[in-house]
């Protein structure tokens, strides 16, 4: 069966204005150069729980939540940050362990050979300058301690 343009342009049609386009932050792999960075700059040894992945996620999502953990770093009676869970981030760590960028070991996420590689180059290119400052400012507060504190009920 062939269509002609006739055909196609004798009927009503309409266009639909859509969204722009989808933000950086959402796109996965954006999402995944960021899982790098975290595991290579505030992992320990190239680890992270799942908790602190989360956390350090939300940290930089915005000025006021940096604020936020760094008031609580400093004031420790005072109230702990409300720390958000995103679902993308959970998405964009079982891409990265399904291309073997990182490893699962123990409860932890690790850096694997091929995420370092990446992560170096990453690094170099300095397209995440703001997030990889950020991350080495904050990375003393950032530890797996303060981080269970966070969710620690009472």
């Amino acid at each position: 069966m062939h269509i002609t343009i006739e055909e196609i342009i004798g009927k009503p049609f309409t266009f639909t204005k859509r969204p722009e386009h989808l933000p950086c932050d959402m796109r996965p792999l954006w999402r995944c150069s960021l899982i790098l960075l975290i595991l290579s700059i505030v992992g320990r040894s190239g680890c992270c729980s799942l908790k602190k992945m989360h956390v350090v996620n939300w940290v930089l999502k915005s000025e006021q939540n940096v604020a936020s953990f760094e008031f609580w770093t400093l004031n420790k009676e005072s109230l702990k940050p409300e720390v958000r869970m995103d679902p993308t981030l959970d998405r964009a760590l079982e891409l990265m362990l399904a291309e073997g960028f990182i490893i699962r070991e123990n409860e932890k996420y690790k850096i694997a050979e091929k995420g370092e590689l990446c992560a170096v180059k990453l690094t170099a290119l300095d397209v995440f300058k703001d997030e990889s400052f950020k991350l080495h400012k904050l990375k003393k507060g950032l530890s797996e301690t303060n981080v269970n504190k966070i969710f620690q009920v009472g």
